[in-house]
């Protein structure tokens, strides 16, 4: 038997595993960590920063879809760049950009937002009616309002808007503390594909809905004042009321 000196019989170790691309402890090149401003990756960006609130395909989150083509050929750049860079008052969409605490660099963000329009775009329309503008430009009425939702609405969120064999609540005071103004009136002109909620022309991929049969599209004044019958249920502390410490058999 050939006997080899401890000393020589690691060396033979090290050059038979790659001498110092493999020792204890040390990781591989695929563990090497990577500096989170140098990921370009849409797929990537999209699925660590988006992902969890708007869905994994861009659908069925608990925010606005991103993979909606109306919603899309209405939002401008600049009204996508300044949500994402600023995130929203009162929301739950955070500032992401690094100069307002986020963690995505200026680039990051352009290239989230040029990902999102080359995987989700604007499709050729083939509608001859103009959608109303994305922001309002009229102030909308309570009363009026409250007529147009038993119209257009209550046949899927219930009469007074607190759900129906359809869809949920709309007038839940947590609801209403999470979402802003803006985005119930993107989602009363854009519906929701993801869940069957008709856009403000009653249609579903430019299929009417049955519900909305006969009736006139959605103009931008009643939608504000759609927006504004919504938000008066809007409570000073929203959420389940806290229990009462006071015994009711107590009595004086």
């Amino acid at each position: 038997m050939i006997r080899f000196p401890l000393r020589a019989a690691s060396v033979l170790l090290l050059l038979s595993t790659g001498a110092c691309d493999w020792m204890p402890g040390k990781p591989t090149r695929e563990e090497e960590p990577v500096i989170p401003a140098d990921v370009h990756s849409f797929n990537t960006l999209y699925r660590n920063n988006c992902s969890g609130c708007h869905g994994a395909n861009g659908q069925l989150g608990a925010a606005r879809p991103l993979n909606d083509p109306l919603y899309l050929a209405l939002a401008s750049d600049e009204y996508l760049l300044k949500i994402t860079n600023d995130g929203v008052t009162h929301t739950l969409m955070p500032a992401f950009s690094i100069a307002n605490g986020g963690g995505l660099t200026d680039t990051q963000v352009h290239e989230v937002l040029d990902g999102i329009r080359r995987a989700w775009g604007p499709m050729a329309d083939s509608s001859s009616l103009t959608p109303p503008s994305l922001i309002s430009t009229t102030v909308g009425s309570v009363e009026r309002g409250r007529g147009l939702f038993t119209t257009y609405c209550s046949a899927c969120h219930g009469p007074d808007g607190g759900g129906g064999a359809v869809a949920g609540s709309v007038v839940d005071s947590s609801f209403l503390a999470m979402t802003s103004d803006q985005a119930l009136r993107s989602a009363i002109i854009c519906g929701r594909l993801d869940l069957g909620m008709p856009d403000w022309n009653g249609t579903i991929n430019g299929i009417e809905h049955r519900h909305r049969a006969g009736l006139a599209p959605l103009d931008d004044q009643k939608i504000s004042d759609l927006v504004a019958f919504l938000t008066s249920h809007r409570v000073e502390f929203p959420g389940a009321p806290f229990p009462s410490l006071t015994d009711p058999r107590d009595t004086d």
